[in-house]
């Protein structure tokens, strides 16, 4: 373990590049259930990242990651179905409108901080719910509505083909991901993790680095929730569940606050773990299983998963150059 921590230290690219490149080799599984879960992890890993950029390095807790992985599915869907938009440029479109969306969001809100934060953002999921159901045809209400399989241009991709474009984005995503935490904007969600009103003396435009932090999180998740509808290929209301906002809340605590790896490993392990126990024959006990694995995780590893990669801690340390992935 010393021995990978130190190669993952000296090379922070290797981490991802591996994460990546093992569900590249997922298709090689036989089993299509097995390459179903393999995509799933890929699509939540995206919302991850989202939430982790706004709860672990801003310490905001947002609820409203349902409310963006929604509109992401949704406005593929629709794009793709009723308009005849491509599935890339619907993907991307998607994604856009459910930033816009987490910018509007977020400006009545960002005075609010910690548990009123949280209430504030589950007032905008009740809504989205209630939107969905009452879209009429263009939603298909509460009954909801099918997806178009995955194409690209013009061609349709089977389940292998699908499942490395979703890791190819997530490549992207790794990368365009440490690049932020590396930049001026992820040293400045640092400073306002710390200390807001220390960050404001320092000259820092705190109010401007919220919403960049509020629309990254709602670019990611939206996004991920537009890669999610051609895999499922049907979508319905409860895509805005509360407990799909949880779930990714949960992926960041779980994995690793203020960690790329770990919101790798928080998908791997609130999404990807449940699904395996499914899929061995452990269904009868799954929620058992999976609650107990979680405190025990919660119990030994405060700081997440992603504690096991890290061989100490520095002045910083959770800053997003120090970090063991």
């Amino acid at each position: 373990m010393t021995r990978m921590t130190h190669l993952l230290d000296g090379r922070p690219w290797l981490a991802p590049a591996l994460f990546v490149a093992l569900l590249v080799l997922a298709p090689l599984v036989p089993g299509g259930y097995v390459l179903y879960i393999a995509t799933l992890v890929l699509i939540y890993t995206l919302a991850s990242f989202g939430t982790n950029t706004l709860t672990g390095y801003t310490n905001l807790i947002s609820m409203a990651g349902a409310v963006f992985f929604g509109i992401g599915a949704y406005g593929t869907a629709i794009l793709t179905q009723q308009f005849g938009v491509p599935m890339l440029l619907a993907m991307l479109i998607a994604a856009a409108i459910a930033t816009v969306v987490g910018l509007v969001l977020a400006l009545p809100v960002l005075r609010l901080e910690e548990v009123f934060l949280a209430i504030a953002t589950l007032g905008f999921v009740m809504i989205s719910v209630e939107i969905a159901k009452s879209g009429g045809d263009l939603t298909g209400g509460e009954n909801g509505m099918g997806a178009p399989g995955p194409t690209l241009f013009g061609l349709a991709l089977d389940e292998r083909a699908y499942h490395l474009l979703a890791a190819c984005v997530l490549g992207a995503a790794l990368w365009l991901a440490r690049n932020l935490a590396r930049s001026r904007f992820g040293r400045g969600f640092l400073a306002i993790k710390g200390s807001e009103t220390a960050a404001r003396a320092l000259g820092l435009n705190t109010t401007g680095l919220k919403l960049v932090a509020f629309g990254v999180c709602a670019f990611y998740t939206g996004l991920s929730g537009a890669l999610y509808a051609p895999l499922v290929r049907f979508i319905d209301p409860s895509l805005f569940n509360i407990m799909v906002s949880i779930s990714f809340v949960s992926m960041v605590i779980v994995g690793g606050l203020g960690s790329i790896l770990g919101s790798v490993l928080g998908a791997i392990f609130v999404i990807g773990a449940p699904q395996l126990l499914t899929y061995f024959g452990f269904d009868q006990f799954q929620r058992a299983l999976y609650g107990v694995a979680m405190i025990l995780a919660l119990m030994f590893l405060p700081d997440g998963l992603a504690s096991l990669f890290k061989t100490r801690r520095l002045p910083g340390a959770d800053a997003p150059g120090k970090e063991g992935t």
